[in-house]
């Protein structure tokens, strides 16, 4: 067996890319866990929260505004629309397209999720105190800033 030196000094948790998508994913799963009880997803709750905590209704936006593409946000509203979170209105304003809104069931949702998903992340942010939270959520929300992304690329063929 052979081994070899790091001559780069490259150290995957030293890296900012590694700390995100490992942050991210213990994250992920710990708000999936705690949404399954309520018939949410991760995804599901974002979409749901956007329209109901941003007012973004159009899937388009809802699209724009959480990152994903425009097919995937229209998949999901329809699952929430069949689950009886949400319902589909024609625009008034544009007939070509449509506004999300949300059911009392969708608006419970929204009461309730909020601090189960609280409770599911406090576990791994013991060592973190609230003001550093609210700084890395600052500084998270500057990562971007001013460039619209190309979530396209995101995404394999």
């Amino acid at each position: 067996m052979t081994t070899t030196t790091n001559s780069t000094g490259y150290r995957a948790q030293e890296n900012l890319g590694f700390c995100l998508s490992r942050a991210a994913l213990i994250m992920q799963t710990a708000v999936d866990a705690a949404l399954v009880d309520v018939g949410l997803s991760r995804l599901s709750w974002t979409v749901l929260a956007s329209i109901r905590f941003d007012q973004v209704t159009s899937p388009s936006h809802l699209a724009k505004f959480i990152g994903l593409e425009r097919t995937t946000v229209s998949r999901i509203i329809s699952r929430l629309e069949k689950d009886g979170f949400v319902t589909r209105q024609p625009n008034k304003i544009d007939g070509r397209g449509h506004k999300v809104e949300l059911t009392l069931q969708g608006f419970e949702a929204c009461d309730s999720a909020p601090k189960m998903i609280q409770d599911a992340m406090r576990p791994y942010l013991v060592d973190i105190s609230e003001n550093e939270v609210g700084e890395l959520i600052a500084l998270l929300k500057r990562v971007g800033d001013g460039k619209d992304a190309d979530w396209t690329s995101s995404f394999p063929d």
